[in-house]
Protein backbone atom coordinates (compact mmCIF):
# COMPACT_ATOMS: atom_id res chain seq x y z
CA UNK A 1 0.00 0.00 0.00
CA UNK A 2 2.58 2.44 0.23
CA UNK A 3 4.24 2.45 -2.61
CA UNK A 4 0.73 3.46 -4.23
CA UNK A 5 0.15 6.40 -1.54
CA UNK A 6 3.81 6.88 -2.65
CA UNK A 7 3.03 7.22 -6.23
CA UNK A 8 0.20 9.07 -6.12
CA UNK A 9 1.74 11.45 -3.99
CA UNK A 10 4.57 12.28 -6.74
CA UNK A 11 2.15 12.21 -9.72
CA UNK A 12 0.43 15.04 -7.33
CA UNK A 13 3.35 16.84 -6.62
CA UNK A 14 4.32 16.48 -10.45
CA UNK A 15 1.12 17.74 -11.57
CA UNK A 16 1.12 20.61 -8.97
CA UNK A 17 4.99 21.54 -10.22
CA UNK A 18 4.18 21.55 -13.81
CA UNK A 19 0.53 23.54 -13.23
CA UNK A 20 3.31 25.93 -11.36
CA UNK A 21 5.88 26.15 -14.25
CA UNK A 22 2.95 26.65 -17.03
CA UNK A 23 1.95 29.54 -15.56
CA UNK A 24 4.93 31.20 -14.91
CA UNK A 25 6.19 29.99 -18.31
CA UNK A 26 2.60 31.93 -19.95
CA UNK A 27 3.46 34.94 -17.92
CA UNK A 28 7.07 35.14 -19.09
CA UNK A 29 5.81 35.18 -22.72
CA UNK A 30 3.18 37.70 -21.95
CA UNK A 31 6.10 39.93 -20.54
CA UNK A 32 8.10 39.10 -23.29
CA UNK A 33 5.59 40.14 -25.93
CA UNK A 34 5.09 43.70 -24.38
CA UNK A 35 8.61 44.45 -24.17
CA UNK A 36 8.82 43.09 -27.89
CA UNK A 37 5.83 45.70 -28.87
CA UNK A 38 6.67 48.93 -26.46
CA UNK A 39 10.39 48.21 -27.62
CA UNK A 40 9.37 48.40 -31.40
CA UNK A 41 7.29 51.45 -30.56
CA UNK A 42 10.15 53.40 -29.52
CA UNK A 43 12.38 52.77 -31.86
CA UNK A 44 10.17 54.36 -34.50
CA UNK A 45 10.40 57.54 -31.91
CA UNK A 46 12.18 60.07 -33.04
CA UNK A 47 16.12 60.72 -31.47
CA UNK A 48 16.53 64.03 -29.15
CA UNK A 49 18.64 65.49 -31.86
CA UNK A 50 15.78 64.48 -34.44
CA UNK A 51 13.27 66.64 -32.73
CA UNK A 52 15.97 69.50 -32.07
CA UNK A 53 16.30 69.69 -36.32
CA UNK A 54 12.31 69.67 -36.69
CA UNK A 55 12.22 72.78 -34.24
CA UNK A 56 14.72 74.15 -36.27
CA UNK A 57 13.56 73.99 -39.51
CA UNK A 58 9.91 74.74 -38.13
CA UNK A 59 11.29 77.56 -36.76
CA UNK A 60 12.86 78.79 -40.41
CA UNK A 61 9.62 78.02 -42.07
CA UNK A 62 7.37 80.47 -39.54
CA UNK A 63 10.14 83.04 -40.03
CA UNK A 64 9.75 82.46 -44.20
CA UNK A 65 12.42 79.97 -45.15
CA UNK A 66 12.04 77.58 -47.33
CA UNK A 67 13.26 74.05 -46.01
CA UNK A 68 14.51 71.23 -47.96
CA UNK A 69 16.18 68.24 -48.17
CA UNK A 70 19.61 68.26 -50.83
CA UNK A 71 22.72 67.39 -51.98
CA UNK A 72 25.79 69.37 -52.60
CA UNK A 73 29.12 68.54 -54.56
CA UNK A 74 31.98 67.37 -51.91
CA UNK A 75 35.51 69.09 -52.31
CA UNK A 76 37.23 66.55 -49.89
CA UNK A 77 36.13 63.72 -52.44
CA UNK A 78 35.47 64.77 -56.16
CA UNK A 79 32.47 63.31 -58.10
CA UNK A 80 31.01 62.63 -53.78
CA UNK A 81 27.69 64.46 -52.80
CA UNK A 82 26.98 65.29 -49.65
CA UNK A 83 23.50 65.61 -48.03
CA UNK A 84 22.44 68.65 -46.24
CA UNK A 85 19.69 71.02 -46.21
CA UNK A 86 18.65 74.05 -47.98
CA UNK A 87 17.40 77.04 -45.94
CA UNK A 88 16.38 78.94 -48.89
CA UNK A 89 14.97 82.59 -49.11
CA UNK A 90 12.72 83.27 -51.87
CA UNK A 91 12.96 86.34 -54.31
CA UNK A 92 10.33 88.40 -54.74
CA UNK A 93 10.16 88.37 -58.98
CA UNK A 94 11.17 91.57 -60.54
CA UNK A 95 13.95 91.29 -63.17
CA UNK A 96 15.21 87.79 -63.21
CA UNK A 97 17.87 89.05 -65.73
CA UNK A 98 19.85 91.27 -63.10
CA UNK A 99 19.88 88.88 -60.23
CA UNK A 100 23.07 86.84 -60.76
CA UNK A 101 23.54 83.21 -60.35
CA UNK A 102 26.73 82.07 -58.23
CA UNK A 103 27.46 79.00 -55.60
CA UNK A 104 30.18 79.18 -53.23
CA UNK A 105 31.36 76.17 -51.40
CA UNK A 106 32.89 76.43 -47.89
CA UNK A 107 36.83 75.31 -48.10
CA UNK A 108 39.92 75.93 -46.56
CA UNK A 109 41.51 76.74 -50.00
CA UNK A 110 40.87 79.86 -51.89
CA UNK A 111 40.52 80.32 -55.72
CA UNK A 112 41.74 83.55 -57.19
CA UNK A 113 38.89 84.32 -58.78
CA UNK A 114 36.50 83.89 -55.31
CA UNK A 115 37.97 86.92 -54.23
CA UNK A 116 36.23 85.87 -50.61
CA UNK A 117 38.67 83.87 -48.56
CA UNK A 118 37.75 80.12 -47.24
CA UNK A 119 35.05 80.10 -50.05
CA UNK A 120 35.43 78.26 -53.54
CA UNK A 121 33.07 78.67 -56.86
CA UNK A 122 31.22 75.79 -57.77
CA UNK A 123 32.12 74.85 -61.24
CA UNK A 124 29.13 74.22 -62.66
CA UNK A 125 27.62 77.09 -61.45
CA UNK A 126 28.27 80.98 -63.08
CA UNK A 127 31.26 83.38 -61.65
CA UNK A 128 30.14 86.30 -60.13
CA UNK A 129 32.41 88.96 -58.71
CA UNK A 130 31.26 90.62 -56.00
CA UNK A 131 32.07 94.31 -56.12
CA UNK A 132 33.56 94.42 -52.72
CA UNK A 133 35.12 90.96 -51.72
CA UNK A 134 36.37 91.89 -48.43
CA UNK A 135 32.26 92.99 -47.74
CA UNK A 136 31.39 89.47 -48.93
CA UNK A 137 33.84 87.65 -47.19
CA UNK A 138 32.50 89.66 -43.73
CA UNK A 139 29.07 89.02 -44.69
CA UNK A 140 29.68 85.15 -45.45
CA UNK A 141 31.78 85.00 -42.37
CA UNK A 142 28.83 85.64 -39.82
CA UNK A 143 27.35 82.26 -41.05
CA UNK A 144 27.20 79.38 -38.22
CA UNK A 145 30.32 76.89 -39.04
CA UNK A 146 28.62 74.06 -40.18
CA UNK A 147 27.10 76.42 -43.05
CA UNK A 148 28.76 74.22 -46.35
CA UNK A 149 27.28 76.48 -49.16
CA UNK A 150 25.49 79.54 -50.57
CA UNK A 151 23.58 79.93 -53.58
CA UNK A 152 22.44 82.68 -55.26
CA UNK A 153 19.92 81.51 -57.94
CA UNK A 154 16.51 83.97 -59.88
CA UNK A 155 14.50 81.97 -57.59
CA UNK A 156 15.86 82.07 -54.18
CA UNK A 157 19.47 82.36 -52.27
CA UNK A 158 19.88 79.37 -50.51
CA UNK A 159 22.52 78.55 -47.38
CA UNK A 160 23.14 74.78 -47.26
CA UNK A 161 23.73 73.34 -43.55
CA UNK A 162 24.31 70.43 -41.49
CA UNK A 163 21.90 71.82 -38.65
CA UNK A 164 24.40 71.30 -35.72
CA UNK A 165 23.59 74.74 -33.95
CA UNK A 166 20.56 76.44 -32.28
CA UNK A 167 17.56 78.30 -33.06
CA UNK A 168 19.94 81.54 -33.06
CA UNK A 169 21.44 80.07 -35.65
CA UNK A 170 18.59 80.09 -37.64
CA UNK A 171 18.10 84.28 -37.47
CA UNK A 172 21.29 84.40 -38.26
CA UNK A 173 20.91 82.57 -41.06
CA UNK A 174 18.06 84.40 -42.69
CA UNK A 175 19.97 87.74 -41.90
CA UNK A 176 22.69 87.01 -43.89
CA UNK A 177 20.61 85.63 -46.29
CA UNK A 178 18.72 88.97 -46.20
CA UNK A 179 22.03 91.07 -46.39
CA UNK A 180 23.12 89.07 -49.48
CA UNK A 181 19.28 89.12 -51.25
CA UNK A 182 19.48 93.23 -51.01
CA UNK A 183 23.67 93.42 -51.36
Amino acid sequence: MMPLVFMIEIRYKFATFLESNITSMTTLIIICAVILILGSSLWILPSSRQRAQMELRRAAMRKGLQVKLSKIKDLEYPGEEMNCIAYRLPRHRTNDATIPEWMLLRHTQTDEETQVPGWVYERVAGRYRFSDGEAAAKILAQFPADVMAVQSTTGAISAYWNENGEMDDVDTILRVLTELQTG
